[in-house]
This record gives structure tokens, sequence and C-alpha cells, in this order.
């Protein structure tokens, strides 16, 4: 792998917008990064008439293979064999792996590419915490993070500590959340947060309730709590929630409250803005069934 070169966060923070792609192409060859060209590239195939642009993508990809290919020999001479990047223009933008393999490895990819996702498997609270303690800024450019193992309160309260500025999806998918872990969740710096997934893990009523304190919680439009031990006092939380007008997708499946507890979500004025309800489907009839189908229509999903 090549030595680090010239970095502008600001513009690869905006490359999914044409005008921005177009300046970061510019730049790049500005600062003698061929990548320029690749970027270049990729603002003619998003432009170009449908008939050039299947040339165009097996040029890039053919340009791109080099890269990759640096890539996976530095990967290997540091014995990262469960860890796999995805290429976007010659750059890395997506990681996955398990954290004791990327942990003395994480701050030196960073510097070296643009990554937006990170994926990091098995991870534990000593783990997170050695990895936030130093309040690592490329934090702050993540757009989307997920993480799975063993989130305790300890490390829940580390990743509280660093700026999530960016990111906009957080899956904390099966990590045994459970309360006391919640409420260091809810003081988390993720201000452009809009898809939170707590599926599988242990929040009852206590827990969400220190959830739905979290203070940007009006950023919210997906909440997945599938498969938590909750019950009809969780919906009634949920349903008496304040700043949650801005959540369009709901997803409660596998829970303990019954079919006939969701009616405190149908009727209530602050989630108004609800446009998908998953739940199970066990006793799912009747009129609260019929009123939930004239609101939601298709966006009622039955499981």
């Amino acid at each position: 792998m090549s030595e680090p070169r010239p970095r502008n966060f600001e513009l690869e923070a905006n490359t999914e917008d044409i005008d921005g792609l177009r300046v970061y192409a510019d730049w790049l060859q500005s600062v003698g990064d061929p990548r320029g060209e690749l970027v270049s590239l990729e603002v003619h195939r998003r432009e170009g008439f449908r008939s050039q642009r299947k040339a165009l993508e097996e040029e890039i990809q053919a340009r791109t293979q080099p890269y990759v290919d640096s890539w996976h020999a530095w990967a290997q001479a540091r014995d990262l064999i469960d860890v796999h990047p995805k290429f976007k223009r010659g750059f890395v933008h997506a990681i996955e792996g398990p954290l004791p393999q990327l942990r003395g490895v994480l701050d030196e990819l960073f510097e070296r590419d643009p990554i937006q996702r990170l994926t990091l498997r098995e991870v534990d609270d000593d783990d997170l915490q050695r990895v936030c303690a130093t309040s690592p800024t490329w934090f702050a450019r993540l757009h989307y993070l997920h993480i799975t193992g063993r989130v305790g309160p300890l490390g829940a309260a580390a990743l509280a500590e660093v700026s999530l500025a960016q990111v906009e999806r957080l899956n904390l998918l099966g990590n045994r959340i459970e309360a006391e872990a919640c409420a260091q969740l809810a003081n988390l710096d993720a201000p452009a947060l809009r898809a939170l997934t707590l599926t599988a893990n242990q929040i009852d009523a206590a827990g969400l309730a220190s959830l739905l304190d979290c203070p940007t919680r009006g950023s919210w439009r997906e909440l997945y709590l599938a498969q938590n031990p909750l019950t009809a006092a969780g919906l009634a939380q949920l349903a008496q929630a304040s700043g949650l007008e801005q959540l369009e997708a709901l997803y409660l499946c596998d829970v303990e409250a019954q079919f006939a507890d969701f009616a405190v979500v149908l009727d209530s004025p602050r989630l108004a803005g609800l446009e998908t309800l998953e739940i199970s489907m066990a006793g799912a009839s009747g009129p609260l069934h019929d009123r939930m189908r004239a609101r939601w229509g298709r966006g009622l999903v039955l499981r």
C-alpha cells in the first residue's frame, strides 16, 4: 500500500452528490492523486448515456484493481485474514472484520482511505474502551457503524465519549444490551442518526425509558426493537414519548406485548408520522387489525 496522500475530509464527505464528486475529482488531480481520474470517470458514468455506462464501469473496475491488489498485499502482511474491504473509485469506503484483528491498525486504515462504513465483529467492552480511549477523529467521519459482540455499560459509555457526528445508521443487533447500557447509549453524540437498530437485545421498559430520553431522538426515522422483552408498558412508553414525531418506521416483532397492546401505538398522536409498523402476526385479527390496515395499508407488516 502506498504512502498516505493528502486528504480533504470536507470533500470526502460529499461524494454522493454529483457536483461534490466533480469538485473532489478536480481536487484529487490537483494534488497528484491518480485516483482523481477514477472519480472523474465516475462522474462521466453517472452523466453519460446508458449505452456508455457498461464500458465506463468496466474501465473503472480495471483501473481500480491495482489499488485492490495493493490493499490486500498490505493486509496480508499484517495477518488481517478476516478483514474485508469494499472499494469505490480506488478507495476503501467500507471495512468489516473482527475487532481483535483490527484494533491495532484502525487508525492507519482511516489515515489512508475515506472509510465511511465500519462493521466490527467480536466486540467486548474492554476492546471497545481501548479503541475509544483516544477519541479517534475518524469516528466523526463514519456514516454507518455496525457493532456485534457484547456491548455492556462500559462499552456503551465509551462509545458515548466519541463523536458520531455523521453516523446515519447505527446497528447494535444482538449485543445483549440491557437497561444500564441503554442509559449510556442515550448519551451518544449522534445528531444525524436516522436508523437505530437494537434488535435481539435484552431491552425492557427501564432500558427503553432511558433510550427515549436521548436528546437527539428527534432525528430518528427508523427504530428497530424486535426480539426484546418489551411488554404493553414499553409500547405505552413509545406512544407517550415526546420527540418521536419524525419517526417513520417501527419494528417490534417477537416482543412480549400482545397484539391488542399495539392499540396505543395506533392511537398515539405523537407517532402520527409512522408509515411502517412491523409486528408479529399472532392474534392479528378483528377491529384493531382492520383499523391498522386502514391507516398503514402495506406499511403494516405482519411476520
